[in-house]
């Protein structure tokens, strides 16, 4: 079913229960509202872009040797209304850390960032 407004269109589809529940189990670990998050799965989906949450793009980013400052804006670019502390970027790099010791502090990201 389609409907089209002025502000877009807009389709009805019917998902398996299993996939409802873990898109409103994402839409409320990261705050935002099921439309919204819907929305911008389709559209990454279709700009080939892989479907992400804010813990892989900021571990994404640390791993690749971001601040977490760094970290912390990159998340926000691709979620601009996540409320993502600096204090959970400083999480995923410790969780990291604790994987991998090879995993920069934010002190060694800095000091490499500053040398570029």
């Amino acid at each position: 079913m389609l409907e089209t407004s002025m502000s877009g269109t807009r389709i009805t589809v019917t998902l398996p229960d299993d996939v409802y529940d873990a898109l409103v189990e994402e839409a409320e670990l990261e705050r935002r509202k099921l439309s919204d998050l819907v929305r911008d799965a389709v559209t990454q989906m279709l700009a080939g872009e892989r479907w992400q949450n804010i813990g892989q793009i900021a571990e994404d980013a640390i791993r690749k040797g971001a601040t977490n400052d760094e970290a912390l804006a990159k998340v926000r670019a691709k979620f601009p209304q996540a409320k993502t502390s600096p204090a959970s970027i400083a999480w995923y790099r410790s969780n990291l850390r604790n994987q991998d010791s090879k995993v920069l502090t934010d002190a060694q990201a800095r000091r490499v960032s500053e040398a570029d």
